[in-house]
């Protein structure tokens, strides 16, 4: 009879353990690669930052010649002007390297269906989008 207690008490400890493992594995990926954004991608991961006027947050997802050389006040206030509340849809991703994507969104605009595309990298374990004066034109229109 005291070897049942005991099974018990290994099987709960292995299943805890693996449970564990499991979750750790699940959570590791969270904002390194553009899919990983709490259960949606970095545009629309964005987008929801803009809607929430958490521009200081929005500002560590972009990088590129467009914010470089710009105080963070600067970038938040250029973000808080731009456009950004139309409806957004990614249709599609293209893995250049293993640290940069190519991805594809359609927006839809006063009725029109516009398809453009935006370049993320990995940048010290944080994905970001690419953001130079045309990519900032073309996301925030």
């Amino acid at each position: 009879m005291k070897t049942r207690p005991t099974i018990f008490l290994i099987l709960f400890c292995i299943f805890f353990l693996l449970n564990k493992g499991y979750a750790q594995n699940i959570g590791s990926c969270l904002f390194k690669n553009p899919l990983c954004f709490y259960n949606t991608n970095i545009l629309n991961y964005l987008q929801v930052l803009h809607k929430n006027q958490q521009y200081d947050k929005a500002c560590n997802f972009i990088y590129g010649p467009a914010i470089d050389g710009k105080s963070k006040n600067s970038i938040e206030e250029k973000l808080s002007d731009a456009s950004f509340g139309y409806s957004l849809k990614k249709v599609g991703i293209k893995q250049k390297t293993n640290t940069s994507w190519s991805l594809t969104y359609q927006r839809t605009i006063l009725g029109t269906n516009e398809t453009f595309k935006i370049e993320c990298a990995l940048v010290n374990d944080t994905c970001k989008i690419y953001m130079d004066e045309k990519a900032w034109n073309t996301i925030f229109k």
